[in-house]
């Protein structure tokens, strides 16, 4: 079920259907409207230029963010193969481990 939740962006209302919760919507109107201050700021930029702007940050940080969570999975996934690798390892140990055992059982 969609919500209605009307944010505001640089002192101008708009109403919004998401299928988010309101607080979600809020936390990114804020975002946006950090953005904007700081892509405004100290400048003559039309609300639309400072709308571009300020998409071109977001858009930017979220480029550096998927690079690091690109990263962060491809050493995950090192770490998980590893880990396998290591399992495979303890296993074949554990039975070379029982085979000796055995064997100098049998010897005795």
């Amino acid at each position: 079920m969609a919500n209605r939740v009307t944010i505001r962006i640089r002192n101008q209302n708009y109403p919004i259907l998401a299928e988010e919760d309101e607080g979600y919507i809020q936390a990114c109107a804020d975002i946006l409207n950090k953005e904007m201050d700081a892509a405004m700021d100290g400048t003559l930029l039309s609300v639309a230029d400072g709308a571009v702007l300020a998409g071109l940050n977001v858009a930017d940080k979220l480029q550096k963010e998927r690079a690091v969570s690109d990263n962060l999975r491809g050493q995950l996934k090192e770490a998980l193969d590893e880990n396998a690798r290591l399992a495979r390892e303890l296993t074949e140990l554990k039975r070379l481990t029982k085979k000796a055992a055995k064997e100098s059982k049998e010897k005795k």
